[in-house]
């Protein structure tokens, strides 16, 4: 059986070290960049013909230019999820926000306040 891979989506040096924990690094210097790789890796199957990545980690500094239409496009299915992370340059809270629509949209209310 074929496990659920993860991807880490930013420049080299950010996310080089991710490697050693098991995540696939993909490298991105802009957000054009990070976007095509989101779209390409959200593509790619198994043989079996589900997805291949259950996760796909992607830097905050790159995720808060991708365009609304392209985010909703990425994030439609429920795999692979699409989680941004703070970079080296710190958070910008892009990745809360989301969080917060998220939650609110699958129980109803904010309850992350």
């Amino acid at each position: 059986m074929d496990m659920y891979k993860m991807a880490i989506i930013g420049s080299r040096e950010t996310i080089l070290g991710f490697k050693a924990l098991g995540l696939e690094p993909v490298y991105a210097n802009d957000s054009k960049e990070a976007v095509e790789s989101l779209y390409r890796l959200k593509k790619e199957k198994t043989d079996g013909g589900r997805n291949k990545y259950a996760i796909l980690f992607i830097m905050e500094d790159l995720a808060t230019d991708i365009q609304p239409e392209d985010y909703k496009k990425l994030s439609a299915d429920p795999l692979p999820a699409i989680i941004p992370l703070p970079s080296h340059l710190g958070s910008t809270g892009f990745g809360v926000t989301r969080l917060k629509r998220i939650v609110e949209k699958a129980v109803g209310s904010d309850i992350l306040k």
